[in-house]
């Protein structure tokens, strides 16, 4: 799962960029007191959340793991750095 994401994000950087863009929607509306697209995107992500554990044999630090490790890569990518640069 990995190695696929790293493969999408450094090919369509365009995704992981929408993703952010994601996020800071769902702050600044909420900052503005609609959670509206708070709560699809929290619900969103947590189908991506439970798709993964399960995939990962159901192990909460795995999950966690693999997550935090994807979230490193997303901001390497992000600030302009290879994926891998954070091993």
């Amino acid at each position: 799962m990995a190695n696929a994401y790293t493969r999408l994000i450094s090919t369509r950087p365009e995704t992981l960029l929408m993703q952010m863009q994601g996020y800071a929607v769902v702050t600044a509306t909420g900052a503005q007191g609609d959670d509206l697209i708070g709560r699809d995107v929290r619900a969103a992500w947590m189908r991506i959340w439970e798709t993964v554990h399960l995939a990962l044999g159901a192990d909460a630090d795995r999950t966690a793991r693999f997550f935090a490790c994807g979230m490193l890569g997303n901001t390497l990518t992000a600030i302009g750095l290879p994926p891998g640069a954070g091993k």
